[in-house]
């Protein structure tokens, strides 16, 4: 690719030129407009506050993976994109590379946050629940759907809209005690023929858990199991 040189771009740089970028091989071509569209640190490094390394043929070269670099550019033109349906680690990778670039949402963390939460219940209750990830079917970004005796009991929607500029955003959250609720409601469903009674129910639902207590949901899981052995 020949001798590298560093530039900085002028800060009056029409937003419908196109530019070369190579981000760690991958090629793409966008337009400054596209760059400088929201707050983040593409902007910087093409509006004159960041020198930039091209080489002499004109391609400007960034030293990160370029794997979903071309997310981040639907991101940068539509405001949204849809999380591919993939692995957890390509999540994180995902999520990784919007942090490097400063293109950083509250519902990203919270999207991360609920992956986490699923794999550490699927560890813990892995021979009392059976946890299945559905990243194929649902339409969903984040939902946690509980069954019981083969039938749905609840599904807890971690999912809201938003309004702003006119436009709609749909905003992922995190019910930590929420869910850890639920999981330990699901356990009454075990070896049970029938619906739990009222009596198991006010186990989990009647004591407010603090999803960060870890000793008081230990301390409800034991009191549910208590209860079941009557």
């Amino acid at each position: 690719m020949g001798d590298s040189r560093v530039v900085v771009y002028p800060s009056n740089s029409s937003s419908s030129k196109y530019v070369k970028l190579n981000v760690g091989g991958t090629l793409h071509y966008t337009t400054i407009g596209t760059l400088t569209k929201h707050d983040n640190m593409l902007r910087a490094m093409f509006s004159g506050r960041m020198e930039v390394l091209t080489d002499s043929e004109g391609w400007i070269l960034i030293d990160r993976c370029g794997k979903h670099f071309g997310l981040v550019l639907s991101f940068l033109r539509d405001g949204s994109i849809a999380l591919p349906e993939s692995r957890r680690e390509d999540l994180l990778e995902i999520l990784t590379e919007a942090k490097y670039y400063c293109i950083q949402h509250h519902s990203d963390d919270n999207i991360l946050r609920n992956i986490e939460l699923f794999d550490k219940l699927s560890l813990r209750f892995s021979e009392r629940i059976l946890f299945i990830k559905d990243v194929l079917v649902s339409n969903e970004i984040c939902l946690w759907s509980f069954f019981g005796n083969a039938q749905k009991i609840i599904d807890v929607d971690c999912t809201s809209i938003v309004y702003g500029q006119d436009k709609k955003h749909t905003k992922v959250e995190f019910p930590e005690a929420r869910i850890y609720e639920e999981t330990l409601n699901s356990l009454l469903y075990e070896n049970r023929d029938s619906l739990p009674d009222s009596e198991l129910m006010k186990a989990t639902m009647s004591l407010g858990i603090d999803g960060n207590d870890r000793d008081e949901r230990e301390r409800v899981e034991r009191g549910v199991d208590r209860l079941r052995r009557k």
